[in-house]
């Protein structure tokens, strides 16, 4: 029985060795599949995750500084006001604006085309662009002005005021003028006289008729006044030339007032029947007419302008119709 025992404790004994070494065998063969990190390899993934970090933060205050930047840009256009519109020509004008901040200034000019008949008058003019407008000056103003020149008389025209301030935003005002029509010139005043380039004085005088006559009533044709006697045998000769004048023009266009100077009607009146002259003939008994046109000689004759103006004097006598028809075709 004592041997018995003591061969089983040595067997237990030996099998809780073999155990034993068994664990330390297994605990010393590494696992398949897996490597130790090594110290290398952890430092690199640090860096990378630090790289990482700046790039996002970097990125983060980029956006937020150009989120700020478009927050604080201002996108408000500039305000025109105070339009105001001056020395209106038929030809031209001047503008003047004002904006509530620095801004440029530039006018655009479009021409009203009204619309085509097979168009509905509702539509109301169709603006065309016209050449005429000012070149953009880009120096910032709150006050402007602009100089339009070149327009058309009796034209509607529609006016575009443009103003950018620094920012680029752009203001446009529209406002429409029409330029007025030409005024006719007022004719240059003429003094009174009898001689060339002056106001023939007028007069009033009595036809062989009984009628009178004066040179004022006759104003917008030409008028030949032929101062004559019937005692001035130049003037009978040129009497032929002067009646022959009158039958071949217009009355609408030319009067022929043949004044006789200082002689009685009775005497004057049997000439002209006996020659059969039948225009007019004027007394001038008192001299008073011929001493206002300072008649000097027999016969002068003053050609007249249809706007009351002494255009050439003839001293002397006329030899033939042609040079009466010349004279008068130059006025």
């Amino acid at each position: 029985m004592p041997e018995t025992s003591n061969i089983k404790t040595d067997d237990f004994q030996h099998t809780e060795r073999s155990a034993a070494k068994s664990e330390k065998i297994v605990k010393n063969v590494p696992k398949r599949g897996r490597k130790t990190p090594t110290k290398k390899q952890t430092s690199i993934t640090s860096g990378r995750l630090q790289a990482m970090l700046a790039a996002a933060i970097i990125l983060c205050l980029g956006l937020i500084v150009s989120i700020i930047f478009i927050l604080a840009r201002d996108t408000t256009p500039p305000i025109i006001q105070k339009v105001s519109i001056s020395d209106i020509t038929e030809a031209g004008t001047t503008i003047n604006w004002q904006t509530d901040e620095p801004a440029t200034s530039q006018v655009t000019i479009r021409d009203s085309e009204w619309q085509t008949d097979d168009l509905s008058s509702s539509q109301g003019p169709i603006w065309a662009e016209v050449p005429t407008s000012t070149e953009p000056d880009e120096t910032l103003v709150t006050n402007h002005y602009a100089t339009l020149i070149g327009l058309k008389p009796n034209t509607r025209y529609q006016l575009v005021l443009i103003s950018k301030d620094k920012g680029g935003n752009e203001a446009r005002l529209e406002i429409e003028l029409t330029t007025p029509t030409p005024t006719p010139a007022s004719p240059p005043v003429v003094s009174v006289g009898a001689e060339v380039g002056k106001l023939a004085p007028d007069f009033t005088l009595t036809t062989l008729k009984g009628e009178q006559i004066s040179l004022s009533q006759l104003r917008g044709k030409i008028i030949m006044v032929n101062f004559w006697q019937s005692s001035c045998s130049n003037c009978r000769d040129e009497m032929v030339y002067l009646q022959a004048t009158y039958d071949s023009w217009s009355r609408d266009k030319l009067e022929v007032l043949a004044v006789s100077v200082g002689e009685k009607a009775a005497f004057v009146q049997s000439f002209i029947e006996t020659q059969g002259f039948t225009l007019p003939v004027l007394l001038d008994p008192d001299q008073a007419v011929s001493g206002t046109y300072q008649i000097s000689r027999f016969p002068t004759t003053f050609f007249i302008n249809a706007d009351g103006i002494i255009k050439e004097i003839k001293r002397g006598t006329f030899t033939t119709q042609s040079e009466i028809d010349n004279i008068l075709k130059s006025l």
